[in-house]
């Protein structure tokens, strides 16, 4: 069974949500220094930049130009430098993402998925207009 493509990136965008979500949840209430010290947690972060990275990665040109406010290749390259240099990573920088970048990527996440659930609602409501059929007049006898 084929996958439409519009439904993919759908499920790459919500996947970038879902983690980028799950990322602000594991530092609610933290203080850098508190992060810092939880291995787990800069561990689990990291695990979300590097999913929402890769869900970038595949969404559609298409898809991205039509929410322009995501930062499709600065997610890929965060993704890329936490893969290839795991040992190395810059959780102050990290740290900088959760603070500053992830709340706005939500926000945008979630009206791009307002926005197309209100389409498909008025596409629902549209009306169905069926094709006119054609008039049978009266059968003459002859």
């Amino acid at each position: 069974m084929q996958v439409d493509p519009g439904q993919r990136d759908q499920a790459h965008l919500q996947d970038m949500l879902d983690s980028a979500k799950q990322a602000v949840s594991y530092v609610r209430g933290q203080t850098f220094e508190q992060f810092w010290d939880d291995a787990k947690t800069r561990d689990a972060v990291a695990m979300r930049l590097q999913a929402i990275g890769e869900a970038a990665g595949r969404v559609s040109p298409a898809t991205a130009a039509a929410v322009p406010a995501l930062p499709i290749h600065q997610m890929r390259g965060l993704r890329n430098r936490i893969a290839h240099t795991y040992n190395k990573v810059d959780f102050v920088e990290v740290w900088k993402v959760l603070q500053h970048d992830l709340k706005p990527l939500i926000s945008e996440l979630e009206k791009y998925f307002r926005q197309q659930q209100a389409q498909t609602i008025l596409q629902a409501l549209q009306p169905k207009v069926a094709p006119p059929k054609p008039r049978q007049g009266p059968r003459m006898s002859m």
